[in-house]
């Protein structure tokens, strides 16, 4: 019966020794991606304050884009008329050539 019970405090001892040191290097590896987040924050900040003169000239770009669009879809409307009335005109002389 002695041994018994000193296999079971063995046991929970390893058992006990064996979670500690999983969580260990749960928490080490936990801490090293913690580092990689913080670095790669900072990298974005960074990003952010040098791109940030860029923002008004992408905003005025949009605008004018916005505008071109609006032109290019008056031009696409104009074509598409002068698609149908070309068609009109050369259907009404293949029926009159016949």
């Amino acid at each position: 019966m002695q041994v018994l019970t000193w296999l079971t405090i063995a046991y929970t001892v390893v058992l006990v020794l064996t979670l500690a040191v999983g969580l260990i290097l749960i928490l080490v590896t936990l801490m090293s991606v913690g580092t990689k987040l913080g670095q790669i924050a900072a990298g974005l900040k960074l990003v952010e304050t040098q791109t940030a003169p860029l923002n008004p000239a992408m905003e005025k770009l949009n605008d004018s884009l916005g505008t071109l669009a609006g032109g290019l879809q008056a031009a696409e409307s104009g074509f598409t008329s002068a698609r149908q009335h070309v068609e009109v005109a050369l259907g009404e002389e293949a029926v009159s050539s016949r």
